[in-house]
């Protein structure tokens, strides 16, 4: 007959269950002093409540892989990162066509090695400001004075006609913004020429301006990238003495595609990692 520390006689039953119980806040006390270490897995420890097992890792001195997700602000930095962190043969770079983002994971899986993917580096290329200015106001209609103060804040990107030659232009349709237009033709040197009536001090006068039909940019595509030569073509209309402008940039798309394919090729040389053209989820 079992007694407890009091001297009271106890049931069987009931010693048995203490017995379990004992033997379960034994174990429970493991002790989370003793952590198990797996250079692949991490760092664990069974603690007391309910044997929930811990993550260690965050007290070592350093992480034993590492977690990074960066993301780069041009085409140098993203190739300096990726050079500085690859590795021969498992690391992979990632474009995107339809996002334009390049995303190397620097440790990808090789063919029968599982890895975890968890250092990654991201680069959109951003578009200038000068190509985003003339794609923002593309087949857009101005009035007269509009398209003449548009062109002189622009007149930087210009590298064809002579940038003072276009000034020029520019600034006498600014100043003939009150006089009416009656006519519009091409001539054979590229130029578009427009008639106009002016009443000068009470009498009537006529007068013509020239403005080239076509002219070309030097802009770049992205922010810090090479200029492309993009041509635009003038477009107007004539009605009712006024005249109203408009450009269609020329075939765009192309341009884009062409200063991609090249920051690409770069990448891919520079850092001499496979490049592929898709998308990681993540």
């Amino acid at each position: 007959m079992a007694r407890d520390p009091y001297g009271n006689v106890q049931p069987e039953p009931q010693r048995i269950g203490s017995i379990q119980a004992a033997i379960a806040a034994g174990a429970a006390l493991g002790d989370p002093r003793s952590p198990v270490v797996d250079e692949k897995a991490g760092v664990f420890a069974v603690v007391p409540k309910e044997y929930k097992v811990e993550d260690l890792e965050r007290f070592l001195p350093r992480p034993l892989r590492i977690k990074e997700s960066v993301l780069l602000h041009d085409t140098d930095s993203f190739i300096a990162y990726v050079n500085a962190f690859k590795l021969a043969g498992v690391s992979r770079i990632f474009f995107n066509t339809v996002e334009e983002e390049f995303v190397g994971v620097l440790d990808y899986h090789e063919v029968e090695t599982p890895a975890w993917c968890g250092h990654t580096a991201a680069y959109k290329p951003r578009r200038s400001v000068e190509f985003e200015t003339w794609m923002a106001s593309n087949r857009k209609q101005m009035t007269q004075v509009d398209f003449a103060r548009f062109l002189e804040e622009n007149m930087p990107d210009v590298v064809e006609p002579n940038s003072a030659d276009l000034l020029q232009v520019a600034l006498t349709f600014e100043a003939k913004k009150s006089v009416g237009f009656s006519s519009g033709v091409r001539l054979n040197n590229g130029q578009i020429q427009f008639q106009y009536d002016e009443v000068v001090r009470g009498t009537a006068q006529k007068g013509t301006i020239e403005i080239p039909e076509q002219f070309v940019l030097g802009v770049s595509i992205h922010v810090n990238g090479p200029a492309y030569r993009i041509p635009v073509r003038l477009r107007w209309r004539l009605q009712e003495g006024k005249v109203a402008f408009w450009y269609e940039v020329v075939r765009p798309h192309r341009y884009i595609e062409d200063a991609l394919k090249e920051m690409r090729e770069r990448i891919g040389v520079e850092t001499t990692t496979v490049l592929l053209s898709g998308s990681i989820s993540g």
